[in-house]
């Protein structure tokens, strides 16, 4: 796929605002529509082409030329008519990848009926983000869930390992922290053995 890809954002709530501006911001092409002409007034300005139509009418939708967008968001969660007819209308006309926003798993459930291409739960997924980077010990990360007890982990080496090999640290028997992986400026050290020393600022992948 082309390393600049046009974007429609359908509903500019605060997940489609953020998700349009960071593309934005990113140079990618993003067309924006929200039908608060409000909403619509207050982005001018911070995103190229934003415009105010109903996204559940078709007519509206069809002059968008849905076909021409690598990939399409629909940011309307919290009304499940609204994107669930929205989703259906995309897939009909010719959207190449949609991605829609759900919020309860029922939504889920019908979304992927109607052809959403992936289904993301904002709240819910950053609440579990918050939860791992509160219980991971002095570390900040992004994780892989693998199932409900186990996930795969990056995170920030602190300043008070530097110089300390993995033997030293004891982070499996302390903290049940296995050490897959280093990631050091450009260099992956993988499963690397207990006595390799770490540096401050390394990346540590764990599960």
């Amino acid at each position: 796929m082309p390393n600049h890809k046009s974007v429609l954002v359908i509903g500019l709530g605060y997940f489609g605002q953020a998700v349009a501006e960071s593309l934005t911001e990113m140079g990618h092409q993003v067309m924006a529509v929200d039908r608060d002409e409000r909403i619509v007034d207050q982005l001018k300005g911070r995103i190229r082409h934003v415009a105010c139509l109903d996204a559940t009418d078709e007519e509206s939708l069809q002059r968008l030329d849905i076909g021409d967008f690598d990939a399409v968001v629909v940011g309307v969660g919290t009304d499940l008519g609204d994107s669930v007819l929205i989703t259906s209308l995309l897939k009909e006309l010719g959207a190449r990848y949609i991605i829609a926003k759900a919020v309860t798993d029922r939504q889920y459930q019908i979304l992927k009926l109607v052809g959403a291409d992936e289904i993301v739960f904002p709240e819910r997924d950053i609440g579990r983000r918050l939860a791992h980077r509160l219980t991971s010990p002095r570390m900040i990360g992004e994780f892989l869930e693998l199932g409900h007890e186990h996930c795969i982990e990056e995170i920030r080496a602190p300043a008070w390992v530097d110089g300390h090999s993995l033997r030293e640290l004891r982070l499996r028997s302390d903290y049940g922290l296995s050490v897959i992986a280093i990631r050091r400026d450009e260099q992956i050290i993988v499963n690397p053995e207990a006595d390799q020393v770490l540096r401050k600022g390394d990346r540590l992948i764990v599960i």
